[in-house]
């Protein structure tokens, strides 16, 4: 299973719009909480007797949540999701069909 260093994403975040580093973590841990909400964040390790749903994100909706919760401007929002989605499909996370391949994540303290 793949990893994902939520603090180098922040970093690719900054780098590819030009945004603070605030910024960029404040978008990814809004994003979090709307994962948390819709039932995208799961514990791998947890035990479970039947298969989980797919979690569908609807990206009007996660966009109107991370705006709302978040207080930035959705274009700015927008801007900061195509430079996530654009990092995630070159590190590997998202393939060739445009499905995301199973991982985990956190931040690595360095």
């Amino acid at each position: 299973m793949k990893y994902l260093d939520l603090v180098e994403l922040t970093k690719a975040l900054e780098q590819a719009t030009g945004c603070s580093l605030e910024a960029a973590d404040s978008f990814i841990r809004t994003q979090d909480l709307y994962f948390d909400k819709v039932g995208v964040n799961v514990d791998p390790d947890a035990v479970s007797l039947t298969s989980p749903e797919p979690a569908v994100v609807d990206d009007a909706d996660m966009i109107r949540y991370i705006v709302e919760n978040a207080g930035m401007a959705e274009s700015f929002v927008r801007r900061l999701a195509d430079a996530e989605r654009e990092y995630m499909e070159k590190s590997g996370f998202i393939d060739e069909g445009g499905d995301f391949v199973p991982f985990v994540k956190g931040r690595k303290i360095k």
